[in-house]
């Protein structure tokens, strides 16, 4: 039988909804995309899915809204073209992402390979498990406040075999719940949820046989640089989602300077690593098993070219609409390129100690260049120089004082 078409129903919302929504939910895609196949969860591909299909929701009441609302002519038309571009380009990202998302339907051992370097992922996605004594029993999920008190974001709980996305559920005892976040202060969570045992991504505690054979010399050498390179390529990947859209509500030449720059990496980063993947394939009794690997790459390169083309409209010197002005006032987070300079606090010091809250802000920093090399991912001993370039993503209300932190000079000549 034909399959029945989707019914959607029309809810007209503002310009500047749309482009606030928009954002949202590729920023959860992300974060879905990436937990469904660290947990070979179809569940959650499934609501990757469903915010696949609001966000071409959302494309068609963009071109809907710009279609009945213009009509000033072609000057007037070519003010929205980077709303355009930037609709046609986040719907081409979405497509990725729930593309990365559904490779549980056709590798369903890929959890295999993802979290053999979770921990070496700049912001790794982890289960922490609420044990007795926890502060957070019963407490709604929005009552908590994972990302503003703890540094983390709390994708999805899971509870027996049931999924729950909604903020308005409570947190209940032997909850396992679905953190984003950086190293330092997932394991502070980790403490404060009682959970003492150690990093585990079994939501089944079914035991599995072992798809890759670390014992095996020539495997193991072989794994460790495709991961290397699969950090890196899903790293500039979602570093050039954020930047891009960035450089687009801020007007800021630069930061697409940056992603022009990332995108031709990713182009060189390719090649080598589905070369090395077939090179690889021939150490495994079964090769097929390699296929979300390369259906993951695939995407990521994709979700490279359309941050992209938001760049290079931004290079052609548009003008921020109006509409872009508004939306930039009620979004919550700014990204700011800063470099350090010979009094800055961050000089000499490690990526761990930056983690203090006096440095940090409440900032991440997504990515840094050193001379003419992009740095995405950072141990607890990296040091940073002056020189470094920093492109950090935190909240607008202290970004004025994490300035402060990397550049002090400034404020002292303002």
């Amino acid at each position: 039988m034909p399959e029945k078409k989707r019914k959607f129903k029309y809810k007209p919302l503002s310009l500047k909804d749309i482009l606030k929504e928009m954002k949202q939910s590729i920023d959860l895609m992300i974060d879905l995309a990436y937990s469904a196949i660290k947990f070979s969860s179809k569940e959650i591909a499934d609501e990757a899915s469903k915010i696949e299909n609001r966000i071409h929701e959302l494309i068609f009441l963009l071109n809907l809204q710009i279609i009945q609302t213009q009509a000033g002519g072609v000057k007037e038309a070519k003010k929205l073209e980077p709303i355009v571009v930037m609709g046609y380009s986040i719907d081409k990202i979405s497509d990725a992402l729930a593309d990365i998302a559904r490779v549980v339907y056709i590798n369903s051992d890929i959890s295999e390979f993802t979290q053999l370097f979770w921990d070496e992922v700049p912001e790794p996605i982890v289960k922490i498990t609420v044990r007795q004594g926890c502060e957070f029993i019963d407490k709604y999920r929005r009552e908590i406040h994972f990302r503003s008190k703890h540094g983390v974001d709390l994708i999805a709980i899971r509870r027996k075999n049931n999924w729950l996305f909604n903020k308005d559920e409570k947190v209940l005892r032997d909850d396992n719940l679905i953190i984003k976040g950086e190293l330092e202060p997932i394991r502070e969570l980790k403490k404060i949820a009682k959970d003492e045992g150690e990093f585990s991504f079994n939501l089944d505690n079914r035991e599995k046989e072992p798809e890759f054979d670390l014992q095996n010399p020539e495997i193991f050498d072989s794994l460790q640089d495709l991961k290397r390179d699969y950090i890196y390529i899903t790293d500039i990947s979602e570093t050039m989602i954020e930047l891009a859209l960035a450089a687009l509500f801020i007007k800021s030449y630069e930061v697409a300077e940056d992603v022009l720059e990332m995108e031709e990496i990713m182009d060189g980063l390719n090649i080598t690593f589905e070369k090395d993947l077939l090179d690889f394939a021939h150490t495994l009794d079964s090769p097929r098993s390699l296929t979300g690997i390369m259906r993951i790459v695939f995407s990521c390169e994709q979700i490279a070219d359309a941050a992209a083309h938001i760049a290079e409209n931004i290079l052609k010197g548009f003008e921020p609409h109006f509409i872009f002005q508004k939306a930039i006032k009620e979004t919550p987070e700014i990204v700011v390129r800063e470099t350090l300079s010979e009094d800055s606090y961050f000089k000499g010091k490690t990526y761990k100690e930056l983690q203090d809250k006096r440095y940090k802000r409440g900032f991440h920093i997504i990515a840094l260049k050193r001379e003419n090399k992009w740095i995405y991912s950072f141990k607890p001993d990296f040091i940073f120089h002056k020189g470094d370039l920093l492109i950090g993503l935190g909240p607008k209300e202290t970004v004025e004082e994490w300035r402060r932190c990397v550049h002090p000079e400034i404020f002292q000549e303002e």
